[in-house]
């Protein structure tokens, strides 16, 4: 039988979406204005409160997954993504090396260094390394999990998870004087660190409905949770115990799960699904891999001296999003698109799959 639509995923794409945006985007405003003061603490707490937007996409693709495949995978299920998944991955990633080939006025043998670092994910793009991780683990967690009860594996997974971080950071990385791409491979593209999100997901993914009625029944617990770890995230920041703004956190882990739920709550009282929620939804996979491309753009033709910081924010994140959806639609429509920029939402079916949800 056929697992019934998460209606709940397009809106949650869109908001991890908007997330990454909006931080890489106040990132701009930090490195082109030399924030400094109070005006760098507000813009900081705020790329904190952000940084859910990476390891949410890795909630969400995990959900699906284990919602539509819960005791094995289809035939083709990993040839699929490669095709319009990794493939586009490796194509950016060769771009992003090319772009910087070009503007730093690099050597052959530069641009080739940059591109297999790239392709180990040493760029924005690397989250799409952690999911293929789990895309693998999965073809083996389906089929010796249900050994385990589930409250065990969460525990294990999340102290797994926290304390590798921890490790990382606090014990085996000096990150003040080494910053190797190898040290960047381990403590953020390998799986360890964000094994707990994605045993959340499978969970909540095998059980879907009896995941909703949980978040409706502790809504008020969950809404307390994420503001006090949330408020945990901060205080860690601006107290100097981990200042590397990165999602690759061990303190982001409980903020990022409650605020899921938290999101979802709302979301599923949504009846309705908007046509353009869909079809954004399926662009945003193109957004996150070429928003920051247009934003460096922006940076090195944009007139800072006649804008404030504010407004560049709004520009940098507005010209995040629009352009890259031009961009992905023009991509789209030449014969090797969906390798470049992955699959993009047809009008037709995406008219059709929100009737479908409507009528359900």
């Amino acid at each position: 039988m056929r697992a019934k639509q998460m209606n709940e995923v397009y809106w949650l794409r869109i908001i991890a979406c908007l997330s990454v945006v909006l931080i890489h985007a106040v990132s701009r405003v930090l490195a082109d204005f030399s924030v400094t003061g109070d005006d760098r603490v507000v813009y900081r707490t705020l790329q904190m409160i952000l940084l859910y937007g990476t390891p949410m996409f890795v909630l969400i693709s995990t959900i699906v997954m284990t919602h539509a495949y819960k005791d094995n995978v289809p035939k083709g299920f990993l040839i699929k993504r490669i095709k319009y998944i990794l493939i586009p991955y490796l194509v950016m990633a060769v771009f992003y090396a090319g772009d910087k080939y070009y503007r730093f006025n690099w050597t052959f043998n530069d641009f080739a260094k940059e591109v297999g670092y790239n392709f180990i994910g040493q760029w924005h793009g690397y989250f799409v390394l952690i999911i293929f991780q789990f895309y693998f683990i999965h073809l083996l967690f389906v089929k010796y999990i249900n050994r385990f009860k589930p409250a065990l594996v969460l525990m294990v997974s999340f102290f797994v998870s926290v304390v590798y971080w921890i490790s990382l950071y606090f014990y085996f990385i000096d990150y003040v004087n080494h910053s190797s791409y190898l040290t960047l491979f381990f403590s953020r593209v390998l799986f360890v660190g964000w094994f707990f999100y994605y045993v959340v997901a499978y969970y909540c993914g095998r059980n879907y409905e009896h995941f909703i009625e949980m978040v409706n029944k502790n809504w008020k617990l969950i809404a307390y949770g994420v503001i006090a770890s949330l408020g945990l995230v901060q205080y860690i920041y601006h107290t100097g115990v981990l200042m590397r703004v990165t999602s690759a956190r061990f303190d982001l882990i409980p903020y990022t799960v409650l605020l899921f739920f938290l999101l979802v709550l709302f979301i599923s009282k949504v009846k309705q699904i908007p046509s353009w929620v869909v079809s954004f939804s399926g662009y945003s996979f193109g957004i996150y891999l070429l928003h920051p491309f247009v934003q460096t753009v922006i940076s090195r033709r944009f007139p800072l001296a006649e804008t404030t910081e504010f407004n560049y924010l709004m520009i940098q994140f507005v010209v995040g999003i629009v352009i890259p959806i031009l961009l992905i639609y023009i991509i789209s429509k030449l014969p090797f698109g969906e390798f470049v920029v992955g699959k993009t939402p047809v009008r037709k079916k995406v008219i059709r799959e929100t009737k479908m949800s409507n009528a359900a």
